[in-house]
């Protein structure tokens, strides 16, 4: 039983790390963004104003200490700031299961993995590399569109302050759907990566037990 729960804290921890890994990056290769999707033709403004603009954001959403919305080319309505103080509080909420779970992570290395104990968990390992690509192939069935709307509410269930009207927050304009499918597929990426990392391990500590 605690073997279990060291494996599944460290998967918990192992998607947390992965959820801020591409939040961050995201934020690092925005810049480029900005470039691909034709920003500046958007908002029409310079792609230096819209990083700075972008940065007040992800600072607002990333810091527990910034308390307070205030993008000076971007107004915003009283339904946008209620949604991304609800995006701020799941943020925050990803980065203290991060923090939390991350001394598990010591025990799982100790405990399972350099025992060689990972084989014990293979099953479980590979329903965590299949996930993502059922969620993937979903979303390649539905079409991103309707996957993002599903997505959305399922995490925001009961509110849509997440259907944002430019009019009244045109910073979505700055944030279009293409950026999102680009986030989600970093995310994939990095996700599908670390499951086959472990699955890689899980079938080494088989196979070298089974050789013993």
């Amino acid at each position: 039983m605690r073997t279990k729960l060291i494996f599944w804290l460290s998967m918990l921890c192992l998607l947390a790390a992965t959820i801020l890994l591409t939040i961050y990056l995201t934020w690092l290769f925005y810049p480029l963004e900005i470039s691909w999707l034709h920003l500046e033709n958007k908002v029409y403004l310079k792609s230096t104003t819209i990083q700075y603009n972008f940065n007040i954001l992800m600072n607002y959403l990333t810091n527990p200490f910034q308390q307070k919305l205030s993008m000076p080319d971007f107004h915003s309505s009283a339904a946008g700031l209620h949604h991304f103080q609800t995006v701020k509080y799941l943020f925050h909420l990803v980065q203290i299961v991060f923090l939390a779970t991350l001394p598990i992570v010591y025990l799982f290395v100790k405990h399972i993995i350099k025992k060689g104990y990972l084989s014990v968990f293979s099953k479980a390992v590979l329903s965590i590399v299949c996930l993502p690509i059922i969620v993937g192939a979903i979303a390649f069935e539905i079409g991103f569109d309707a996957f993002f709307t599903l997505f959305h509410k399922i995490l925001f269930v009961g509110d849509n302050t997440w259907l944002f009207d430019p009019v009244k927050d045109p910073v979505i304009w700055i944030l279009p759907e293409e950026f999102f499918r680009h986030t989600f597929l970093l995310f994939f990426a990095f996700y599908e990566g670390f499951a086959l990392l472990l699955y890689s391990w899980s079938k080494k500590s088989y196979l070298k037990k089974k050789g013993n």
